[in-house]
């Protein structure tokens, strides 16, 4: 099998990508957010991404920089050419990596992740150079939806709906920005994830106080292959904290993934984040694996080279 390498296109290779996951293993990272992540302002530049693909065309491999989340994702598909395609992956990843260390003027190191329970993810990582441990771990949370699930109210005078599409994108945007304290999410992004593979509108939910205004939101994924579903991400205005909203919108989110035939929602969060983990753990999520980070360094920090 002859295999070509060439830059994500961004949109156009959203059907590519959408068909390869489906045929990913479960426990391999972002099968099911990856479309969010592919939103993302730097995966549409044509630098940070690389396909790899079959003399039919197809997915054989694909990488991507996140520089948002500071994470190598990766994949590859079962072929006689894994071992080529790995291999190169992590030859287009290093000088990238540099580029980027010498856009910056100093050196940082780069990480990559696995479920605990992929070894062998685990093992090529180290294999190629990614020896480094953070000092933090994610949990991946799994809620079954085979066992009766929380019924949580709305508190009143809020309403549990879906995002009204890009009509009200430019409202999520700020609320998403107040949440989580940062400048990252963009009206492109919001508009991007509306159009991306697996974005199901009745899973894009927000909460809405009495005189319009957006407080809360919870955006689901849903992988029908796998029967599964992730929220990523979730999130609620500063002033509306503790009033019961987070617990509304996943309890709501629970219920409309067992309704599209879901058998279990994952969600994912730092392992020291107490307050996301007692807010996930109240409707029903439990920790059911950690998920490692391993890193490395592009340039050498004693030397820069």
């Amino acid at each position: 099998m002859f295999i070509t390498e060439r830059p994500f296109m961004g949109e156009p290779d959203w059907p590519l990508i959408a068909s390869a996951l489906d045929a990913l293993p479960a426990n391999a990272r972002h099968v099911i957010d990856l479309p969010y992540r592919l939103s993302s302002p730097p995966m549409q530049t044509g630098e940070n991404a690389r396909l790899w693909l079959d003399d039919a065309g197809q997915i054989a491999g694909f990488a991507a920089w996140q520089r948002y989340w500071a994470v190598l994702d990766f994949f590859t598909l079962p072929s006689p050419q894994r071992g080529e395609i790995e291999n190169a992956i992590f030859t287009w990843a290093l000088p990238r990596f540099r580029a980027m260390d010498a856009a910056r003027g100093r050196p940082l190191p780069y990480w990559a992740e696995y479920r605990e329970d992929d070894t062998e993810r685990g093992d090529l990582l180290v294999a190629h150079g990614f020896t480094l441990d953070e000092d933090y771990q994610y949990v991946q949370l799994h809620h079954p939806l085979g066992e009766a699930l929380p019924v949580v109210s709305a508190p009143q005078g809020i309403t549990i709906r879906p995002l009204v599409g890009e009509r009200e994108v430019a409202a999520y945007v700020a609320l998403h920005r107040a949440a989580f304290e940062s400048e990252s999410m963009t009206q492109d992004w919001r508009e991007r994830t509306l159009r991306a593979p697996h974005h199901l509108p009745e899973i894009d939910l927000v909460a809405e106080t009495e005189d319009g205004a957006l407080v809360g939101f919870c955006l689901g994924w849903f992988d029908a292959a796998h029967r599964q579903g992730q929220v990523e991400p979730v999130g609620v205005a500063p002033g509306y904290h503790g009033r019961g909203i987070g617990r509304a919108l996943l309890s709501e989110m629970l219920r409309r993934f067992a309704a599209l035939g879901a058998e279990r929602v994952i969600i994912e969060t730092e392992s020291t984040r107490s307050p996301a983990l007692r807010l996930y753990e109240s409707v029903g999520f439990r920790p059911q694996y950690a998920i490692v980070l391993k890193g490395r360094w592009a340039m050498r920090k004693d030397t820069g080279g």
